[in-house]
Parts: structure tokens; sequence; C-alpha cells
């Protein structure tokens, strides 16, 4: 069975609909994200979370996977955008629900991103170690769970 073919306004359209359902995502958490438009060669990705300007997040929604081409691309913008992680998101077909979309990127970067975390976490763990023992300062900011 041939794959169908749709438009190119059909195509802008399905991948305007999963990047508004990205953003959704992020703000329903809390995070301030936001669609980023076409600059050509110059790409910087599809969705900009504003605490996170080092993620880069290209956004497919297409019925057959290329996630090779979908990488290279994912990477050449996060080159642009001078970023860290890239991150593509496409769409699981037959699932509406726009939290349970897929996202791919490489071990190395989910391994970067854990250590990064784990970090956070253990300077936070410090910073409440000294508040608790009465060396922090009373004014100073702590990032909660």
């Amino acid at each position: 069975m041939e794959a169908r073919k749709r438009s190119k306004a059909a195509a802008k359209a399905a991948g305007r609909s999963l990047e508004n359902d990205l953003v959704e995502v992020f703000r329903q958490h809390g995070l301030s994200a936001h669609r980023l438009g076409l600059q050509g060669s110059h790409d910087k990705g599809d969705v900009k979370v504003e605490l996170a300007p080092d993620h880069v997040f290209e956004a497919k929604n297409c019925r057959t996977l290329s996630l090779t081409q979908w990488w290279r691309e994912a990477l050449r913008e996060c080159e642009n955008a001078q970023a860290h992680y890239a991150w593509v998101v496409h769409k699981r077909h037959g699932v509406s629900d726009p939290s349970e979309q897929w996202i791919t990127t490489t071990t190395g970067q989910v391994a970067d991103l854990l250590t990064e975390i784990t970090r956070l976490r253990k300077y936070v763990l410090e910073l409440q170690q000294d508040r608790s023992d009465g060396r922090g300062s009373p004014d100073q900011a702590v990032i909660a769970d």
C-alpha cells in the first residue's frame, strides 16, 4: 500500500499543530515556551523554552519516520542556536494527547542531562544544609523540588 501524499500546505499545518501542542505541554508544566519562526538555513528549531536556551526542539508530524534525516536537521539547528541539546519531537499517529508524543535524542545527551540534574540537586541540598546550619544568607533563594 502506497503512502498518502499530502499538500505542502497540509504538511505545514500538521507541523504547526504539533508545535502548538508542544508549546501547550510545556506551558502546562509551568514553562514559558513559544514557537519560533522559520529562519531559512539559519533555523534554530521549532519551539523555544525560555529557561532552557541550550535546548532545540524540532517537531515532526509525519506518518513515515525519517529519524536519521530529522536528527541531522535538529543537530544543524542546534548548532545554529549555539545550543547543547537537540530533541526531535515526533507525532504518535493515533495518539491525540499532546503529552504522549515521542521524543528522540541520543543516550549521550540523556546522560549529560542526567549529570546536570544530579549536579544541581547536590547543589540545592548543599544550600539547604547551609541554611539549616545557619551559614546561609536568609535572603538566599533555594530551588525546591
